[in-house]
C-alpha cells in the first residue's frame, strides 16, 4: 500500500471510529493526530461558535472536541470519499448534529483537508455550512 493510500485509510478509520462513538470519546483522536496537531475550522470562532476557533496541539484539539460535543449531539458523521496526493488527504462527507440546548438539528456536507506526517494527521481544515450550524445555536 502506498503512503497516500495508507493516509486515506487512516482518515477513513478515524472518522469511522468518530461516527461509531457518536462523539462520546474525543480521546480516540489521540491515535490519529500528532502532538503538535493544528485544527482550523471555517467558522473560526464566529457565528456564536466560539469552540471552533483555531487550535494548536493535541490538548487544544481535545478542548475543541469537548466544546463541540458539549454543545452538539452527533447523529451522523460519514466520510464518503477520500482523495489523496502527496501528504494530503481530502475527505468528503456528510454530518448531522442536534444542538443540546435548543433541540435544533442541522445536516451539512463537509470537506476535510488533512495533512499527514509519519502516518498521523498534523494539520486539519474543515469546511461545512456555517449558516446551518449557526442557525441551531441560542439566539439564532
Amino acid at each position: 500500500m502506498s503512503e497516500e493510500q495508507s493516509n486515506a485509510a487512516t482518515l477513513r478509520e478515524a472518522f469511522g471510529r468518530w461516527h461509531e462513538t457518536r462523539g462520546s470519546d474525543p480521546s480516540m483522536w489521540r491515535d490519529y493526530v500528532t502532538e503538535d496537531f493544528q485544527l482550523r475550522s471555517i467558522a473560526d470562532g464566529a457565528y456564536n461558535l466560539q469552540f471552533t476557533a483555531k487550535r494548536r496541539g493535541r490538548a487544544d484539539f481535545e478542548a475543541y472536541l469537548t466544546g463541540l460535543t458539549e454543545n452538539l449531539e452527533m447523529n451522523e458523521w460519514s466520510l464518503q470519499d477520500t482523495i489523496a496526493e502527496g501528504d494530503r488527504v481530502v475527505g468528503l462527507g456528510q454530518t448531522t448534529w442536534t444542538n443540546r440546548r435548543t433541540g435544533r438539528r442541522f445536516s451539512t456536507p463537509i470537506a476535510i483537508v488533512a495533512r499527514f506526517r509519519d502516518g498521523r494527521i498534523c494539520e486539519y481544515m474543515e469546511y461545512y455550512d456555517t449558516a446551518a450550524v449557526a442557525a441551531t445555536m441560542d439566539g439564532a
